[in-house]
């Protein structure tokens, strides 16, 4: 069979062989029953076999530049071998679980996928003996009842003879209606479907990459490397870490532990030896710094990366930049993956490979750090995804934790810090009238005279541009810096690092972009009022590590109206009152306590019930009107359901001013660079079209707005103002 090719330097029934025996391994690993066990092995025995094709093998040996999808030339094999099957074994004769997984191995399950192709041009001389290796490798795998080979070639030449495209649009009897076999397809059990086809696409993928081993895909020794890791920093685990450790049986976690006490290696403790750990945090700058920790920790083959930018992360501090790695990252195969929330709930919202993501994560350890980020739609969404699909084992952790939230998940065992981490009293409290823009900058340069590193943290991106602007420019202040969400990739990085670690007299101008992403410490925080868990969350940028006597915590009582617009005026009200109760210098007990009664507040009003409700209710219809699709994009209506946040919803714009360095990245092959020139606006900011305009050829928008490396994206000056409902924060 070696005139059969599957890849250059690949026959067809090696391959073939090597992807059924990883399938086999892979499906009892995750535990398939065995009627799935069966349906995912004729997938990978079959999923190739329409290379055996005159195109292909011409293609395949350098003599054509294309050639007919051999997934779809495989689909009538697979068809006519899972139908004779189901009847043998008693099985739903609707149920083609193998039949899809090979026709998608390539391309989603959608509506349009393969119409309009012709037959395929099969090698009909060698196709029964590679039949027959076929058959004698199934029988190996111990899959039974398949009819004689010269039975089926037999039974498969009417198929041969037609486009399999047509097969798909053929109308049958289902559930007491026709349908094309297409939309049967879309209606099979979607758990079954995702698991045969992640078993063929897992399998597929390692013979590829020529990574013939499971442990690719498993955790081994999980627990060792943590405390191997832990050794090496010479740190003693706390009381709490050694409790996290000891419940480790418990399929339900709950974590409470201040800031900078060991949070993340309490949980990768009670983690332990799981098979697959998925972590996941609210933010790209988190979940990167969280990716380089855990490397540290399980080694650098055994961490994945996944978020919108993950591919240029991985290009730009990695070796891994192999289309293969890449993959296994994006759909949570590596054993350890650190990644956003949005990429597990957008799997649950039928994205791209949600059969690998949602398969892989039933299995896993899912821990949810910094739980309490998130708004009510988007935990409305993430509650109606673990009710439907729960993993193996399952931890929620955050410094505040609050019980209400709690309360919405399920029950677990609960670990908490030791009392005198609670004790800890890192902050002294200073209510003042008046706002952030009238008096905070005379407040932060006074102590910025004294030696001290100053963070001021303002509401909106336009508030804190104009601080900056006035400390520029009215102060002439040098030593300072300014962060907020409307800076392109690479200066956000470049400004990340600068301000890291601060000098005396550092003066660090920035919005809410530092409450949950970076790992910094300064000497004194200058802010406005905010929703109390997002001021605890201010107060962990200062005196982070609790090393020093308590830190100035300036807070001013009355906001901005672009303030009011980002947080409302009741929220703010009742954030106000609760700090208002503190102690001067508060315990990490009493910030928690207060967080929990801001949220007991908030999350009984009827505005949060509504967007958790719709949260919950939009993931049941993007589920129940896909079925076994994903979601074409195309479509206005998928395309405005498909997100996993509501308000925050943004898209990456091109400043014009580096479109011509966009372009010679694309003539150097170097396209993968392109984030390091977008910036996020809010998608409504692209109605006004004075300013915005597609860009094809980049695949993105570009922007006509001024853009600074010191001050980022800005709304013109002068008589240029926004369109109604278009406000720039």
């Amino acid at each position: 069979m070696a005139q059969l090719l599957a890849k250059p330097d690949t026959s067809l029934i090696d391959h073939l062989t090597e992807v059924t025996h990883l399938g086999d391994a892979i499906a009892k690993q995750f535990g398939l029953s065995e009627r799935l066990r069966v349906k995912a092995l004729l997938a990978c025995a079959l999923h190739d076999i329409g290379k055996a094709t005159g195109d292909f093998q011409a293609y395949i040996r350098g003599q054509r530049k294309s050639a007919y999808p051999h997934a779809l030339a495989s689909f009538p094999f697979a068809f006519l071998a899972e139908s004779r099957l189901a009847k043998a074994y008693g099985w739903d004769v609707h149920s083609y679980e193998a039949s899809a997984a090979v026709l998608t191995h390539h391309s989603p399950l959608g509506p349009e996928l393969y119409k309009g192709f012709d037959k395929p041009d099969y090698e009909l001389d060698l196709l029964p003996e590679a039949l027959r290796a076929i058959w004698k490798l199934l029988d190996c795998c111990d899959v039974k009842a398949l009819p004689a080979v010269e039975d089926f070639w037999e039974a498969v030449q009417p198929f041969l003879k037609n486009s399999p495209a047509a097969l798909l649009d053929a109308s049958l009897p289902f559930d007491g209606e026709n349908r094309t076999f297409r939309g049967i397809l879309q209606r099979l059990p979607p758990q079954d479907f995702a698991q045969v086809k992640a078993v063929l696409h897992l399998a597929d993928w390692l013979a590829s990459a020529k990574i013939p081993q499971l442990s690719a895909l498993f955790l081994r020794s999980g627990r060792p490397s943590v405390e191997q890791h832990m050794g090496k920093l010479g740190a003693q685990p706390r009381d709490f870490q050694q409790k996290a450790r000891s419940v480790s049986d418990k399929e339900v976690l709950w974590l409470r532990a201040p800031t900078g006490t060991g949070k993340t290696e309490a949980l990768l403790l009670w983690a332990g030896d799981a098979d697959r750990i998925i972590y996941l945090l609210p933010t790209q700058a988190t979940t990167n710094a969280m990716w380089r920790r855990l490397r540290c920790i399980y080694g650098d083959n055994a961490v994945a990366l996944a978020h919108g930018r993950a591919s240029y992360m991985l290009r730009r501090e990695s070796e891994e930049d192999s289309l293969d790695v890449r993959l296994f990252g994006s759909v949570f195969a590596k054993p350890v993956t650190v990644a956003t929330l949005d990429q597990y709930l957008l799997a649950h919202l039928n994205g791209r490979h949600w059969e690998e993501r949602r398969s892989l994560a039933r299995r896993a350890t899912l821990i949810f750090d910094e739980i309490h980020a998130y708004e009510p739609y988007t935990l409305g969404l993430l509650l109606e995804a673990l009710g439907r699909e729960p993993p193996a084992r399952l931890a929620l952790a955050s410094a505040t934790l609050p019980d209400p939230l709690l309360r919405l998940f399920p029950p677990g065992e609960l670990v908490e810090a030791e009392p005198e981490l609670w004790e800890w009293r890192r902050h002294r409290l200073d209510l003042r009238e008046g706002t952030l823009l009238e008096c905070g900058l005379e407040e932060a340069l006074k102590l910025a005279h004294q030696g001290k590193s100053i963070l001021i943290v303002a509401n909106t991106v336009r508030d804190a541009q104009s601080l900056y602007r006035r400390l520029r420019e009215e102060y002439k202040w040098s030593c300072r810096a300014l962060l907020h969400a409307r800076f392109t990739l690479a200066d956000r990085m470049l400004k990340e690092s600068q301000v890291e670690h601060p000098k005396p007299g550092m003066i660090f101008v920035a919005t809410q972009v530092v409450e949950v992403s970076l790992d910094i410490s300064y000497d004194v925080l200058v802010t406005e009022i905010a929703p109390v868990d997002a001021l605890v969350q201010r107060l962990g940028r200062v005196n982070r590590r609790g090393d020093r006597p308590p830190a100035p915590v300036v807070i001013y009582r009355q906001w901005s109206e672009g303030s009011q617009r980002v947080y409302g005026k009741e929220i703010l009200d009742r954030s106000l009152e609760i700090i208002s109760t503190l102690p001067e210098t508060p315990t990490a007990a009493d910030l928690a306590y207060a967080t929990h009664q801001l949220y007991e507040y908030v999350m009984g009003t009827e505005e949060w019930q509504k967007e958790m409700h719709d949260g919950r209710t939009t993931l049941d219809e993007v589920q129940r009107i896909l079925g076994c699709y994903t979601v074409d994009l195309s479509d206005e209506e998928m395309r405005v359901r498909f997100t996993a946040r509501r308000g925050t919803v943004s898209v990456e714009v091109l400043p014009q001013q580096f479109t011509q360095q966009a372009y010679e990245l694309k003539e150097r092959g170097e396209g993968w660079r392109l984030p390091e020139f977008l910036v996020p606006v809010p998608v409504y900011w692209l109605r006004q079209r004075e300013f915005f305009g597609p860009v094809h050829d980049l695949g993105c928008f570009e922007t006509a707005l001024p853009y600074d490396s010191e001050y980022g994206l800005q709304w013109p000056e002068g008589p240029v103002k926004p369109a109604p409902g278009l406000f720039f924060d």
